[in-house]
């Protein structure tokens, strides 16, 4: 049943070179990888300026007494990039970031945290919980890195670079950009686990998750919550929101402008969005799916996930999406052993107390420590 819908569906073949030669090792995959990432940069999330940022953290303020009832580390931190390039007006961009971190646990594990909100206390996270596993998170608000608005681009990091278009970032990519430049901070620090950081979101912070885990190889760990099109769920075949949605209003600005083409024409689509998935690979990847969820279709993003494994699979030889039954589930399910991990549960498009706890343990499990 799930191979014939995804035939059905007529997804392009995720190991199948431009030039129809199949990818059967890890030499032929990173070409492979390439091509997709040029796909994927070209007609839907937009090329990110060739910049290579100096990155300071700067304590602007610390609490180390009575930080969530004196069981934390907290600081806020200026994370300064400084551009030394020709080709750029802007020379440098600053944005906050909340840095808390278990006083009890030696060189914890990070969440980079893309969050809706710009405090610490954010009620999709609940952060004493992530605390008392041995969780570090390091969160920062999107909007602080470019507006969420239809603004013509002329604000925030924005305005570093010229653009055109056709193929210049869209603020997904930009805001995916800032969860990079916490990494670069992060792997300056001796106190926590520098091999174990992962990034997450929720919604089109999902999107966003999925572009700084496919981008940025370091992020060991890439969770996708309710992210549905245009993160984890493939378009073909897909209910709910479509490439029209993001081709006016409201989440215009978030992707290339050579994606909006594609409005009503998936099937034309050169790519779907299991090679986006694909990229994280052979790294864990982590997504959720809500029941209710039926703009995002969770149908689509479990599908998406049993697309993205042949990769983990048949190159890495790694366990992609462990699911041993021949149907799509339609029940609430946590299938947590493989590379790709999923989990669907009862209710909406939410980012729960109970999806944290399934990516907190899917974190911890033995096969998923290294």
């Amino acid at each position: 049943m799930i191979k014939e819908e995804l035939e059905r569906r007529q997804l392009p073949e995720v190991l199948r070179m431009e030039n129809g030669e199949q990818v059967c090792n890890e030499a032929a995959w990173e070409l492979r990888r390439a091509e997709i990432a040029e796909i994927l940069q070209h007609n839907f999330c937009g090329y990110e300026p060739p910049l290579k940022p100096r990155v300071e953290g700067r304590v602007m303020v610390e609490d180390v007494k009575t930080a969530f009832s004196g069981k934390a580390i907290y600081q806020k931190l200026d994370i300064c990039s400084t551009i030394n390039s020709t080709i750029v007006d802007m020379k440098s961009f600053t944005f906050p970031c909340h840095f808390v971190r278990p006083k009890d646990v030696e060189k914890p594990p990070v969440f980079v945290y893309i969050s809706f909100s710009g405090s610490v206390v954010d009620e999709l996270i609940p952060m004493e919980e992530i605390l008392d596993h041995g969780f570090a998170v390091a969160s920062y608000y999107y909007q602080d890195i470019v507006p969420d608005t239809d603004d013509n681009f002329v604000n925030g990091l924005a305005t570093a670079y010229g653009r055109n278009p056709y193929d210049s970032w869209g603020k997904v990519r930009m805001w995916a950009w800032a969860a990079s430049r916490i990494m670069d901070y992060l792997q300056t620090l001796d106190d926590i686990d520098r091999e174990r950081i992962a990034v997450i979101g929720h919604s089109r912070l999902g999107k966003t998750a999925l572009a700084a885990g496919a981008f940025d190889s370091r992020f060991s760990l890439t969770i996708s919550n309710d992210s549905g099109g245009a993160g984890a769920a493939i378009f073909r075949g897909k209910t709910g929101e479509k490439v029209k949605n993001f081709r006016t209003g409201t989440s215009s600005h978030w992707f290339a402008g050579n994606f909006r083409q594609y409005a009503k024409r998936e099937n034309e689509l050169p790519f779907d969005m299991h090679y986006l998935l694909s990229l994280i690979a052979p790294r864990n990847l982590y997504v959720c799916s809500a029941k209710e969820d039926g703009h995002a279709d969770p149908k689509s993003e479990f599908l998406s996930c049993v697309a993205a494994s042949p990769v983990y699979e048949e190159i890495f030889h790694k366990k992609g999406l462990v699911w041993k039954e021949d149907r799509i589930p339609e029940e609430a399910i946590t299938l947590p052993e493989g590379m790709i991990g999923y989990h669907m549960r009862e209710g909406h498009h939410f980012l729960s107390r109970y999806d944290w706890q399934r990516f907190m343990e899917y974190r911890n499990m033995p096969e998923h420590i290294c």
